[in-house]
């Protein structure tokens, strides 16, 4: 009884490590292929229209976060280049109806 409970212990503990491993890998690739774009946004009139495009921009699988400035008119956002593209979050935005160009 007591070599199965010591055996259970053991594989319960290699699972975790293996696990533990596992995650530690997908975060460091995923620091890996973060790049930072900034974009010049057209048709911003107020200050709502920066949350619009923020939220655009946001919905681009891969996107981590933008940051949008109603008052240079511009976005700056932390994607990860293996899932999307610069200009890919550009064409979110201009859908959105805020022309966005890729500096």
């Amino acid at each position: 009884m007591k070599k199965m409970m010591v055996l259970g212990l053991i594989l319960g503990l290699a699972a975790l490590i293996v696990s533990a491993y596992t995650v530690a890998t997908e975060a460091k690739s995923a620091v890996d292929n973060q790049t930072t774009a900034t974009f010049s946004i057209d048709k911003m009139t107020c200050k709502m229209c920066d949350i619009t495009v923020r939220k655009a921009m946001e919905k681009v699988d891969g996107v981590a976060k933008a940051k949008v400035d109603y008052a240079s008119k511009t976005a700056s956002v932390i994607y990860d280049a293996s899932k999307t593209t610069a200009q890919t979050i550009a064409t979110a935005s201009t859908n959105a109806g805020y022309p966005a160009i890729v500096h």
